[in-house]
């Protein structure tokens, strides 16, 4: 008999029923309130024009959408501006499957890829390795998080395939810089690829943050990944994209099946892509949100990095799983960054400024009386 035989670099699924909803969790502790604080999602929700388009695609779910995306990418790379076309862009459901696209069309068995942590890597892993590949880690500077585009160069190898840039970084909503960014292009060799994770690039103001689509208009090997879940508010839609040259891009596109993206995420997409000014408002109301978390940090001389993202990574004298369950057991959820080799630090996601008043309340109340 032959014995059926299991991936090892695949681990079970967290389903569903695994993990309790918020309304669950409200109702088990007796809360009043759940702020979901987490996920980095935008509490404005998405543009009216959004919802509309899917009050009026709605009504014709019976028929398959369109078989190709081309609108949707048209839309997009009028959103990108000039240089780009549709053969520049392919689209994933959401920016994760945007990046596993990346990994599919490209690794096989014993491929290396380089990661940065603390970043991403869990959701890194969880394609790469299944896949065969070989992951290998060059951590940012200690305390600063700054990248280090020589150590990485050196840990090149004849195979090393992808190098995963998460651009603002996740969980520590840094940013690697221009000239960090020029330096790693400029010694990449011909048979690597960047992947510039930049789900997060609308919430950077920083001055020196890299241009990435100057790359891809180069004709360099680098595919950038943007999302609709983050800036846009759309998170549940589930809807993200790949920018790369063309012969990239379309390789990679090989991969998508027909009616790859449904009827109501077309419909949205462009809808989003069309209201540019709704992002905006998004945009500049998180700001606000993160400026006012950090003014508070400052006040309880907590110690925090400055974020170019729409959630902050902070770090208290606690350990950061006991503060996250003290704050569970109020209504809090985000995320403790123990797995990330960070004992003592937290991500908190900006909310609505009442969620946000009610957290800086708990934390102030947690870390006091821990204290005494």
């Amino acid at each position: 008999m032959i014995e059926l035989r299991l991936n090892p670099h695949i681990e079970p699924f967290a389903r569903a029923d695994s993990r309790p909803s918020p309304e669950e969790i409200r109702a088990r502790q007796g809360l009043d309130k759940i702020y979901e604080l987490a996920n980095n999602e935008n509490p404005l929700g998405p543009s009216p024009r959004v919802i509309e388009a899917i009050s009026a695609a709605a009504g014709s779910l019976s028929y398959y959408p369109d078989y190709s995306d081309i609108e949707l990418r048209r839309a997009i790379c009028k959103v990108l501006g000039p240089g780009l076309s549709p053969e520049h862009i392919y689209t994933g459901c959401s920016g994760f499957e945007s990046l596993e696209l990346i990994m599919r069309a490209f690794l096989t068995p014993g491929d290396e890829v380089i990661l940065s942590p603390p970043t991403f890597s869990g959701a890194y892993r969880k394609v790469a390795e299944p896949l065969g590949a070989r992951v290998l880690e060059v951590p940012l500077a200690p305390e600063t998080f700054h990248y280090r585009p020589q150590a990485v160069l050196g840990a090149i190898s004849d195979k090393t395939k992808l190098i995963m840039l998460c651009n603002p970084n996740n969980p520590t909503g840094t940013i690697i810089r221009a000239a960090a960014m020029d330096e790693l292009m400029r010694g990449l060799p011909e048979h690597v690829i960047v992947v510039a994770d930049e789900v997060y690039h609308h919430f950077v103001d920083a001055p020196d943050y890299p241009d990435s689509l100057q790359y891809v208009l180069a004709e360099k090997n680098i595919v950038i990944v943007h999302s609709f879940s983050k800036a846009y508010g759309m998170a549940g839609l589930r809807l993200g994209y790949g920018i790369a040259k063309p012969r990239i891009a379309n390789y990679i596109a090989g991969l998508l099946r027909g009616f790859h993206q449904n009827k109501l995420a077309l419909a949205a997409g462009i809808a989003a892509c069309a209201d540019q000014a709704h992002v905006r408002r998004c945009v500049d109301f998180l700001r606000g949100e993160v400026r006012w978390l950090c003014e508070q940090f400052d006040l309880l001389d907590i110690k925090y990095w400055k974020p170019s993202t729409n959630f902050i990574l902070f770090e208290t004298p606690m350990l950061a799983d006991e503060l996250n369950q003290k704050l569970h057991e109020r209504g809090f959820l985000m995320r403790a960054q123990t797995g990330n080799n960070l004992p003592y630090a937290i991500r908190v996601s900006a909310g609505a400024r009442e969620a946000n008043q009610a957290f800086i309340a708990a934390l102030e109340e947690i870390l006091a009386a821990a204290s005494h």
